[in-house]
């Protein structure tokens, strides 16, 4: 149940905005400003128009805000679905200066002599330098602009936009209009795009809506843009590796007061930190202290080589609708887990069943402890996924997990396996258990076969190992599945990682520097010449290559078709 992708709001809005079946109702603004004093502006919005946060490596790329508009019905070919129109916010700080010139001459930090030596030369430097980036800045491609706001644009004809003008904002500030009709998959739609040049950065909004209700919006999203004004910015926490528990926290509520309703809430162990926009304590409260169980229940299967230190970030939402708009996901998907933010995100099943929010939350906490437990490295999807469901089948009683064969309504696997075994559906375990992520997640025959297999599998292994097996198809072997793999991986990536840090530190001590924090976060997306595949194939000898596999897929078939 993994999704990766952080950008997936452009695909959504592609294959959801078409030609509008009803005509949009008056559009006003709000008679409230969005103020965000730590980027120093604020603006109003279109009405009852909601705030979405935007995901972390969005807003490290720019993105600074998100504003979603109500749902509107589309038809295409006969087909129904929803969109809405959005807004997002960019805000791209100037280059800095180099160190030489970060003072001026005849500053109180620049002496006489200094001053008296070239001083007007080294002004007119600095003056030509800050012309020059904020140059660069103002001719910044709008085509990264529109692949962090809308995920991009085919056909654009970038330098050659339908409408370019100046418009005049709030006290006087001028900025630049321009706006395209872009090609969709179904349809075309309006991309509106006003830029703000302030004092140290260039702040840029876009608006998107379908090209059918484009005239209707123009006026609203012109009216919205000339209430944009910069204001006085204040100090921005910053983030730091190994910062205090309450240092993290103090993190995330400033990100948080910039996206009203929602806020942040610690937790007993200090393991994780919720931030959510639900007003139920009580709903609040279950999920951390099933949260806290599951974690024990890992830890406790998986006791991690070195202690955890990283706080798990869980988002929760508090609907189903804010929880596709703040991924960009569909109906399709009930939670997920990012490598990339190390972010979990969850919404509340309220309206059907939240044993299902537990169990999707038992499941993707999972994927986020493998993060860690790896060092942010990837297994195997028969492990990954398989574990992810033998979590999410568990029953939380008297402050203990206890692991049972069925997970709550559609997500229940058991009688997804038993139907394919009946009907030798399967796949041999020897395609199963070697798949790419890409072939395991396609493997067929339904969507949820590759789970409901590998499921059963890591059931099977987990259960026997804890003699609930029948003796007629456990093997002593078998136990040492599980443990042989981990280590073999975890020990495989380890030894990748040191390899590439020795040789990133030699280069740096050649270049006469210090590594860069980016130089020193090294991730499998690091590895290059099949490491990352041979690193795999030696987990995999070391676990599955030391049995008969043939003869424990018979002995799995069996235990599916009579003991589960």
């Amino acid at each position: 149940m993994k999704e990766l992708s952080a950008f997936r709001l452009f695909a959504l809005f592609l294959v959801v905005l078409s030609v509008c079946s009803g005509v949009p109702s008056a559009q006003r603004l709000s008679k409230k400003h969005y103020e965000d004093p730590h980027n120093g502006y604020r603006f109003k919005a279109p009405d009852d128009w909601v705030v979405v946060p935007p995901q972390a490596d969005a807003r490290e790329r720019g993105l600074t805000v998100q504003m979603d508009g109500d749902n509107r019905i589309m038809t295409v070919d006969g087909r129904t679905f929803q969109w809405k129109p959005d807004l997002k916010v960019m805000r791209l700080e100037y280059p800095k200066l180099p160190e030489e010139l970060e003072v001026a001459p005849g500053s109180d930090e620049t002496t006489d002599e200094e001053a008296g030596e070239g001083g007007d030369e080294k002004s007119e430097e600095r003056k030509e330098l800050e012309a020059m980036y904020k140059a660069a800045l103002s001719r910044m491609g709008i085509q990264y602009i529109l692949a962090v706001t809308v995920g991009g644009a085919r056909g654009l004809d970038f330098e050659n936009p339908d409408k370019d003008e100046e418009l005049k904002a709030r006290n006087k500030l001028v900025g630049r209009h321009r706006s395209w009709i872009a090609d969709g998959n179904y349809f075309k739609y309006l991309i509106d795009v006003y830029e703000f040049e302030l004092e140290d950065a260039k702040v840029v909004m876009v608006y998107t809506v379908a090209e059918k209700d484009a005239k209707k919006w123009r006026r609203i999203f012109k009216s919205s843009a000339k209430s944009f004004e910069a204001i006085e910015r204040e100090r921005t926490l910053e983030y730091e590796e190994g910062g205090t528990y309450e240092d993290i926290i103090a993190y995330h509520e400033e990100l948080t007061t910039r996206t009203p309703g929602w806020r942040v809430i610690p937790t007993p162990s200090e393991r994780f930190l919720i931030k959510t926009s639900s007003d139920n304590s009580k709903f609040i409260n279950e999920v951390i202290e099933r949260l806290e169980m599951s974690r024990d229940l890992y830890e406790e299967d998986f006791p991690p080589p070195n202690p955890i230190t990283d706080v798990s970030v869980v988002r929760i939402c508090s609907t189903a609708e804010e929880f596709h708009s703040y991924g960009g996901t569909s109906g399709g998907t009930a939670g997920w887990f990012s490598p990339r933010t190390a972010e979990l995100v969850l919404f509340d099943f309220r309206a059907t069943d939240r044993n299902a929010t537990y169990a999707v939350m038992s499941h993707e906490a999972f994927h986020q402890y493998c993060h860690y437990l790896f060092d942010r490295s990837e297994a195997h999807r028969w492990f990954d996924e398989g574990h992810g469901d033998y979590y999410g089948g568990a029953k939380f009683t008297r402050g203990r997990a206890k692991i049972t064969p069925k997970m709550p309504g559609g997500l229940n696997r058991l009688s997804v396996i038993k139907g394919m075994v009946q009907r030798d559906e399967q796949v041999p375990l020897k395609r199963h258990l070697n798949f790419s992520h890409g072939q395991w997640q396609n493997q067929g025959p339904s969507g949820v076969s590759c789970y409901a297999q590998s499921w059963s599998v890591i059931y099977m292994l987990r259960r026997g190992s804890l003699g609930d097996v029948s003796r007629k198809l456990w093997k002593k072997e078998y136990a040492d599945i599980i443990p042989n793999y981990v280590t073999t991986l975890q020990r495989g990536f380890r030894e990748a990682y040191a390899a590439i840090l020795e040789e990133r530190e030699t280069e740096a001590k050649f270049d006469g520097r210090e590594l860069t924090e980016d130089e020193l976060n090294i991730t499998s997306d690091d590895l290059g010449g099949g490491v990352k595949e041979q690193i795999w194939a030696d987990a995999m000898e070391a676990s599955w290559g030391q049995i008969d596999l043939d003869e424990f897929e018979e002995n799995w078939l069996n235990f599916v078709r009579k003991d589960l």
